[in-house]
């Protein structure tokens, strides 16, 4: 088993447990404890910081099939809008400047709603840069299963919350459950039928109140059907009643976001993922560069903050990532 399964495993193994979550969580919050994961935390998040290269988020599209139950999406206040080729290119090239290794094409879309996306991915390997794509799985009909297969993503990752019809289709509503499960399916045997190793197929479950007892169904069902199946904690953008843990008198932890960058469809940098409107931009890639952006020193001022434990930025103060995921999301970057 190679370090990203073994990694992957014992994730899915703490999450598919709520209790044994909550223990790992109040242990590095503990006095002495917590003290000493932090003095070895903290100084590998510095190391990180300083040596690793950043990430790019590009939303191509605004745009979606679905009104998921976790979703803020539904909300959404801006304008709905394709991102040009044009600017896509000039974004793609700086971020290729400045060491840019790998492009998620999403933030709050279906990007296979997005006619450009092949060409996107194709210009994208072209520069040498990785491309990863999140898809609700509806779109992924016949047609476009070998489109995705002659013009492949380095990973396709699907949402499929749920282990039953039911529980599925009341979460991601617009869904159907065994179209979703049966395109994933028949895309991943037809490229293993092609002996391709693109994409990578990964099947992801978030982790809310209505699927919670469905977690080991999930991950027995999708063995041998995916290449991972994946479990994920339900964060805070939508409804803090999903949350899977009070995280009201944790400690926070500087989130990954100065490394990874979040372009959306209209060319602002919004500030993190759960910013949906982009309220409070970095910058707008139409007017500046994005090594421009970067050097500005906002995203350093914020890190900074965050390491101290003295961000006052209001989507942190009240965001569960800042106080959850970050307590262990750097291993794994």
């Amino acid at each position: 088993m190679g370090l990203e399964s073994f990694i992957r495993n014992m994730k899915n193994r703490a999450l598919s447990n709520k209790s044994s979550f909550n223990f790992i969580i109040r242990v590095i919050n503990m006095p002495i404890i917590g003290n000493i994961y932090d003095f070895f935390y903290l100084r590998y998040i510095r190391n990180k910081v300083n040596t690793s290269k950043f990430t790019l988020a590009i939303e191509p599209n605004n745009t979606c099939n679905l009104r998921c139950i976790m979703c803020p999406y539904k909300k959404m206040k801006r304008k709905k809008e394709i991102m040009s080729m044009q600017l896509f290119k000039k974004i793609v090239d700086q971020a290729s400047e400045i060491g840019c290794k790998e492009v998620a094409l999403a933030q709050y879309n279906e990007p296979f709603l997005d006619k450009d996306i092949f060409e996107r991915i194709k210009y994208l390997r072209k520069k040498g840069i990785k491309s990863i794509i999140y898809s609700n799985g509806t779109l992924m009909g016949e047609e476009m299963r070998k489109k995705a297969l002659e013009n492949p993503p380095d990973t396709i990752r699907f949402s499929v919350d749920g282990a039953t019809k039911k529980t599925f289709e009341s979460i991601r509503i617009g869904a159907n459950y065994e179209n979703v499960v049966n395109n994933i399916i028949a895309l991943y045997r037809e490229r293993n039928k092609r002996k391709q190793n693109l994409p990578v197929i990964e099947v992801y479950f978030t982790i809310l109140e209505k699927n919670k007892n469905e977690t080991r169904a999930f991950l027995k069902f999708w063995r041998g059907k995916c290449d991972f199946a994946s479990l994920y904690p339900s964060d805070s953008r939508e409804s803090t009643k999903d949350v899977w843990i009070n995280y009201s008198n944790l400690k926070s932890y500087p989130c990954l976001n100065p490394k990874r960058i979040y372009v959306l469809s209209n060319g602002k940098l919004a500030f993190c993922c759960i910013d949906v409107d982009g309220y409070m931009p970095l910058g707008d890639l139409k007017k500046q560069s994005l090594k421009e952006i970067l050097n500005s020193g906002k995203l350093k001022k914020i890190y900074e903050s965050q390491m101290r434990r003295k961000c006052n930025i209001p989507v942190c103060k009240n965001c569960s990532k800042y106080y959850v995921d970050s307590a262990f999301a750097w291993w794994f970057y």
